[in-house]
């Protein structure tokens, strides 16, 4: 089958390398593929609505250049904006890694040489994989909808992107996420919140990070679900109760080497949907505004329903 290709670069990538590469990456391209356009995002999510575009002008085949957060906004067009359902669903996408962050990338052993990963995409099949979606707002709120491919959280994680977003992207690095995670549980407490598992009844509890994933690893190495897969149907949930700072500090190593669903303070549970929601404190705390990230991306805040889409996606790869 020959595919209608288009590469959607971000010149951004990679601290800005990619653009300054962009004609090496065109030649790996071209050595297998004859015909494709490409286009060069200018601003962020842009690569979300090109994406549908393009999808709508019959291209079946997306090529990102980038890290995880391109191939975010590209896999998210994949879908309607309103009703969520596929645009197309035989349409795949690949990507040629060029970014910082990379962390779903790796995990799916895409190469990292660009002709490598280029010929990747021409000669392998699709693989469908999974989507999380997450949609915001509670019975009184008007909701809204964003898809991830890798890893969700709220709590302490999405306050760490929210930190690390004020870093311009010419100074991210891979120390940056760790660094960020450093500085700021020197203030962060830990959130109460009451969640529902697959519609089960709701729990209460006070929790410093809960990560829902389809992947393993999110900033920059860090394995939160050590075994999670991307095709299996089910998001992998990851409750952390409260530590202190020196005890976060000490049990970072577990992140790195894939040990932490051993401490005795992680539980880890498989969803097909997670319900979660801010609520006040045992003494009449009020309820605090709890951020929500998304593949390394700042999102919303509680209420949120994370949902998996089963094998939502062609992953060529």
């Amino acid at each position: 089958m020959n595919n209608k290709v288009h590469v959607i670069v971000n010149p951004f990538s990679a601290r800005g390398r990619t653009g300054r590469r962009w004609e090496t990456i065109k030649e790996a391209i071209r050595s297998h593929f004859r015909e494709f356009k490409y286009s060069f995002t200018e601003k962020p999510r842009q690569a979300t609505e090109m994406a549908r575009q393009l999808l709508g002008d019959g291209f079946d085949l997306l090529i990102g250049v980038g890290g995880d957060g391109t191939l975010n906004e590209i896999s998210s067009g994949f879908f309607h904006p309103r009703s969520g359902r596929a645009i197309n669903d035989e349409a795949a996408v690949g990507i040629i890694p060029s970014g910082t962050g990379s962390d779903f990338i790796r995990f799916m052993k895409v190469p990292g040489d660009f002709e490598k990963s280029a010929a990747r995409i021409k000669n392998a099949r699709n693989r469908r994989i999974d989507m999380g979606r997450i949609t915001y707002g509670g019975a009184a709120a008007e909701t809204r909808s964003q898809h991830f491919i890798n890893v969700a959280d709220f709590g302490l994680g999405a306050e760490v992107i929210r930190n690390v977003a004020s870093v311009g992207p010419s100074r991210r690095g891979a120390l940056t996420y760790y660094r960020g995670l450093l500085s700021t549980i020197m203030k962060y407490r830990s959130k109460r919140v009451r969640l529902s598992v697959d519609g089960g009844p709701a729990r209460t509890g006070e929790y410093l990070i809960g990560a829902v994933a389809n992947g393993r690893i999110f900033g920059g190495g860090m394995v939160i679900a050590p075994h999670a897969e991307p095709d299996d149907g089910w998001l992998d949930l990851v409750l952390v109760e409260p530590m202190g700072r020196l005890e976060i500090v000490a049990n970072s190593g577990r992140l790195y080497s894939g040990t932490i669903a051993r401490h005795p303070k992680v539980h880890m549970i498989r969803a097909k949907t997670v319900r979660v929601e801010s609520v006040a404190g045992p003494a009449g705390e009020p309820s605090a505004e709890i951020g929500v990230e998304y593949d390394g991306e700042v999102g919303g805040t509680l209420p949120a329903e994370f949902a998996v889409v089963e094998k939502a996606l062609n992953f060529r790869v």
